[in-house]
């Protein structure tokens, strides 16, 4: 009889999943609780934690700056390429990389979700720094060599040529040759430049994938420990549900501010030192020549942090054995499980132990999932018609997911080009500013960013995660209002300091609200769907990100610069809107 019972209950809960159509999220309350954790003393929990913790740290910090170091000096690298006159392959780049990214994203997502945590790390980590050190290879050949560059007609560049009236093939003739103006086009530079863009894609991916691995999947395991940890001597206190809960909760804001903090500490000290390394070699003259030192740096740098962040990753793994632990579910353990289901049902049906009481309740559990599946087949005709046919897998997982508004209103903000980004260190480069000068209003901006993850950690302590998100994308929206205004003042110096001024004091809202995303997705998300959603993220920031250099490819001339940042400003705008009524207005529902 027991036995009959416990087959009830198997046969309910398949049959209600299956029902459901048995999807990924909803497969979870059927595949049970997770894997059991391996115990750990209560002793040396705390102090496991810490020093994995430190670990992990100590990894971001090499990754980080060594990204933030390979990504500045690139901008340098294709900006002198092009003789310091042209978007057209820093905005080349953008697109190839912002393209590899967008499309292979959700591929990286069921790679993290598929495969063991470690294996997926050490691919990414090999892959990510070998990538950046042939390509720093690439720009240093490229640099070294005399190349044959494509020079402006009088025609074209000359006055009274911007084509104004020549229109048809002429109009679209004059704007490809003024957009290729300075750009090598010899066959060896060809072939090192498309190197180039293809592994910094590669590297690219590669550290997004390592991205949404990190901290979107480790370290919710290892708040885990956090929430399972006694905090005084009363067991029945510290084995409050709420307790723990809250405890969880700590460890990742806490975990999620210090990674925070690494990044921004990065983007200051890492632009600052290269550009006044390069400096040293010069400022920009001769064709960019004077970056091969600032090449074999980065390759230098790079090389290192693989080592570091290799051997971290490991002894966090070791450290926390529950990283082992791992649900996966894919359609062919769906099916089967559909399958064992209308069996299990069968032989209870047919089994002589089986009381009239099981019969009855297997009976009306079949005609609830024959109704269930007609309310379902209904539902997604009506909704295939709009749009889930056109939909790909990993993003239905996405959309499904109750923080998915808050995602796409982050994904917004990469749209924003007043950011210290590629294309406005190239405009400020344009208008006269030496580079070493660039690297230190890029390091304070992020400076005042830094200043963000305290007041994070302060809001998030006195206001909800929802609260604090709305503010912090209005502060940001009402900073960048400066930067917008600078468009129309006349004088020169006023117009450059209401820009940077706007752009760094921005950072305090932006990062408050990256951070705030960030914990929400990790709190919301379920294990068996992190990595999916995390790559459709990397994936969906990718794609405005990329249309910022599509704009760049549009509007090459710097003199056109107004155009990309009331872009920016307006998708800030549309962010908020998006945030109040697809996350706080809905706040309520969401936990």
């Amino acid at each position: 009889m027991n036995s009959s019972r416990s087959t009830t209950r198997t046969a309910r809960d398949s049959s209600e999943a299956t029902a459901r159509g048995c999807t990924t999220s909803e497969l979870s309350s059927l595949l049970g609780p997770p894997p059991p954790l391996r115990p750990v003393a209560a002793g040396n929990t705390a102090a496991t934690l810490a020093k994995a913790r430190n670990l992990l740290y100590l990894s971001h910090l090499f990754s980080q700056f060594s990204e933030v170091a390979w990504q500045f000096c690139l901008v340098l690298f294709l900006a002198a390429f092009a003789d310091y006159e042209s978007f057209f392959l820093v905005s080349t780049y953008g697109i190839m990389s912002g393209l590899v990214v967008c499309l292979a994203g959700s591929r990286a997502g069921r790679f993290i979700d598929d495969e063991n945590r470690l294996f997926v790390a050490r691919i990414f980590i090999w892959t990510e720094n070998t990538a950046v050190l042939g390509a720093t290879l690439c720009c240093y050949l490229l640099l070294s060599r005399d190349v044959t560059r494509y020079v402006l007609t009088p025609e074209v560049g000359g006055e009274g040529g911007d084509g104004a009236d020549g229109g048809g093939e002429g109009g679209w003739s004059e704007w490809f040759e003024e957009i290729l103006d300075g750009v090598p086009v010899d066959a060896g530079s060809v072939a090192l430049l498309v190197a180039i863009h293809v592994m910094g894609s590669v590297a690219k991916i590669s550290d997004r994938g390592f991205i949404v691995a990190i901290e979107r999947d480790w370290i919710v395991v290892m708040s885990t420990l956090a929430s399972g940890r006694p905090s005084a001597d009363d067991e029945e206190t510290a084995a409050t549900p709420e307790r723990e809960n809250m405890a969880q909760k700590a460890w990742l804001s806490d975990t999620n501010v210090a990674l925070k903090q690494i990044d921004l500490s990065c983007k200051v000290a890492a632009p600052a030192m290269a550009g006044f390394f390069v400096a040293a070699f010069g400022d920009g003259g001769s064709h960019g020549g004077d970056l091969k030192g600032a090449a074999l740096l980065v390759g230098a740098l790079n090389a290192s942090a693989l080592v570091v962040e290799y051997v971290c990753t490991k002894r966090i793994y070791d450290l926390i054995p529950d990283l082992a632990a791992k649900r996966v579910v894919n359609k062919k353990e769906c099916a089967e499980m559909k399958e064992r289901t209308t069996e299990d049902q069968k032989s209870l049906l047919l089994s002589d132990s089986a009381t009239s009481s099981d019969r009855t309740e297997l009976s009306s559990l079949s005609d609830m999932s024959k109704e269930s599946k007609k309310n379902k087949r209904v539902h997604d005709s009506k909704c295939h018609r709009f749009y889930l046919r056109w939909v790909p897998d990993g993003m239905r997982v996405y959309l499904k997911q109750p923080i998915a508004s808050g995602g796409i209103a982050l994904a917004l903000l990469y749209l924003n080009i007043l950011t210290f980004g590629a294309i406005m260190t190239a405009y400020l480069v344009w208008r006269g500013m030496r580079l070493q000068t660039i690297g230190v209003w890029r390091g304070i901006s992020s400076a005042v960013g830094l200043m963000g993850t305290f007041v994070f950690h302060y809001s998030a302590s006195h206001l909800t995660l929802e609260q604090t998100g709305m503010w912090s994308i209005l502060f940001q929206f009402s900073a960048l209002s400066i930067s917008y205004a600078s468009l129309f003042i006349g004088s020169y110096d006023t117009s450059l300091s209401m820009l940077i001024g706007g752009v760094c004091t921005s950072r305090v809202g932006l990062w408050v609200f990256d951070i705030t995303i960030t914990q929400l997705m990790q709190e919301l998300i379920p294990e068996e769907a992190r990595g999916t959603v995390g790559g459709i993220q990397q994936s969906i920031n990718s794609f405005f990100e990329l249309l910022t250099f599509v704009l760049g490819i549009l509007f090459p001339d710097p003199r056109y610069f107004h155009v990309l940042v009331f872009a920016g400003y307006a998708s800030v705008a549309v962010a908020a809107f998006l945030y109040l009524f697809g996350v706080f207005a809905r706040r309520d529902k969401l936990h």
